[in-house]
């Protein structure tokens, strides 16, 4: 089954401020803050029809979304798009996976109206690295805006999520994603020598999910983004690579 990729997700937990100045540094378009019925708050970076979603919890202790909390910060979610939520757990229990019923969530959008989604999750431990689930839009005029696709840093397209001692057969048994995105799976020792020096920025667990690569024509120029933010990186002949050492994650820039 071919599955199409919704968005990724970036856990901040109780550092969504520090966050969000990090990505606005870097030339990201942000979209307001939200806060779900959940519990948690959220910003997104619409690329396309895609997103990068940073994800956190309030400071002040007002409400706790368990799943959060107990979740490593830095990359930590992988969202796959679906238009039929109860057939999608039904498919997932058919081939042997353990997945939750299908629940619903909304998050207000001033002054546009109430975001609204219906999401099916997969039981911690069915793939190994991160929190995988899939997610319908019931309002998706409501987050895939116009004013908030375009980026200063030209961003347009997540390509890539590395992870580093994932079970590939596993991702392969729920379906391969769509043309466009695709997963990099590494041992440590080969992930520190496509990332070099700006590997030790990302924590020796594993499994985990600890890269994102993200498609931009000015991937020359997110060096000077990253040098004004004090943010560790490097350029080479092919891409740039940024390193959010609070965030436990890299970021990879390419044509």
């Amino acid at each position: 089954m071919t599955l199409e990729l919704d968005h990724l997700v970036v856990n901040t937990r109780f550092d969504t401020d520090a966050a969000h100045a990090q990505f606005e540094q870097l030339g990201f378009t942000l979209t307001p803050r939200g806060y779900h019925t959940l519990g948690s708050i959220n910003h997104a970076i619409v690329l396309g029809d895609h997103y990068l979603e940073l994800i956190g919890l309030p400071t002040d202790g007002s409400t706790v979304r368990k799943e959060i909390a107990d979740s490593p910060c830095g990359a930590d979610g992988l969202v796959y798009r679906t238009d039929d939520p109860q057939g999608t757990w039904e498919r997932l229990r058919a081939a042997g996976f353990e997945a939750a019923p299908p629940q619903t969530f909304s998050r207000p959008v001033e002054p546009y109206g109430e975001a609204r989604f219906a999401t099916v999750r997969l039981a911690p431990g069915q793939l190994d690295g991160g929190r995988v689930y899939f997610c319908q839009h019931l309002t998706p005029e409501l987050v895939f805006r116009d004013e908030w696709r375009t980026h200063a840093n030209g961003a347009y397209a997540l390509a890539a999520l590395h992870l580093i001692g994932a079970d590939r057969a596993a991702y392969a048994r729920l379906g391969e994603p769509a043309h466009g995105f695709t997963f990099a799976f590494h041992e440590r020792a080969a992930f520190n020598g496509r990332f070099g020096a700006l590997a030790a920025h990302v924590a020796p667990r594993s499994p985990r999910f600890a890269a994102i690569t993200i498609r931009t024509p000015q991937w020359r120029e997110i060096g000077e983004r990253a040098a004004a933010a004090n943010l560790p990186f490097e350029t080479g002949a092919a891409r740039s690579i940024v390193a959010l050492p609070r965030f436990d994650t890299l970021l990879e820039w390419v044509p």
